[in-house]
């Protein structure tokens, strides 16, 4: 469980998020949604640790989330992966990365490492590709390899920043797909996204951030209009086709 209490937050004296007061049980699959500046990746990255509270507390599992991160992964797949398209790396070398933290400096990875992250490829529908080039993976293929890099530690959490931004819609959908597997194998998943469609048909619970928590439903979606009046044109709208 992840329980945010009084959080708020600001960059040279602005204010990025205020009064937020959320708790994500077990096993949701949450959707982060609102306008660009609304402070969604702010809030994820506070969650992650990756910036300083200022004011408010998080817990996670009833820890103090400093605490807690000491000994626990969340695992993490950030909105873009910059990366050297002809740097020799395969899609092994991208996963053994997100294990890189368990290892002293200076050691090399042991066969057991190698075993887990072929293990997340095969959870992510790609243990054919191990040893192929990350430059010449398709982006699908890709964000499966970024994916199994978040889940090689087998965090109980798992964050993701606009996961569709890069695919096409038959990629989106398979991707999200996915991730419903892994939220009904227990996975608590919290995903930052614009598609509606795609969030109507796989999340739980939806979050509507504009600095502020303007609505969150734990038992269904809200409408698309109430979401537009909330948050203008911001949000992408996908017709489905069949």
């Amino acid at each position: 469980m992840i329980q945010i209490k009084n959080l708020q937050y600001k960059i040279n004296g602005k204010v990025i998020l205020e009064d937020i007061f959320l708790e994500l049980a077990d096993g949701e699959f949450v959707a982060v949604i609102g306008p660009n500046g609304a402070g969604k990746s702010t809030l994820i990255k506070l969650i992650l640790g990756l910036l300083e509270l200022q004011t408010g507390s998080i817990l996670i599992d009833g820890i103090e989330h400093y605490n807690w991160l000491k000994n626990n992964t969340i695992g993490y797949l950030p909105q873009y992966e910059e990366f050297d398209n002809s740097f020799p790396a395969t899609a092994l070398d991208i996963v053994l990365m997100g294990l890189a933290g368990q290892l002293p400096l200076g050691a090399r990875f042991k066969r057991k490492h190698k075993q887990l992250a072929k293990d997340a490829l095969q959870q992510t529908g790609v243990a054919h590709l191990e040893q192929e080039l990350i430059g010449k993976l398709s982006g699908g293929e890709l964000q499966r390899v970024f994916l199994a890099r978040a889940l090689v530690t087998n965090s109980k959490y798992l964050i993701l920043d606009e996961p569709e931004a890069s695919l096409d819609r038959p990629s989106v959908e398979s991707f999200f797909s996915l991730l419903k597997e892994l939220n009904n194998d227990g996975k608590t998943i919290i995903t930052i996204s614009h598609d509606l469609t795609t969030l109507s048909k796989y999340c739980s619970f939806l979050v509507c951030l504009n600095r502020r928590l303007h609505c969150h439903n734990q038992t269904e979606l809200i409408d698309a209009d109430v979401i537009h009046k909330t948050f203008g044109d911001s949000l992408r709208i996908i017709e489905k086709d069949y």
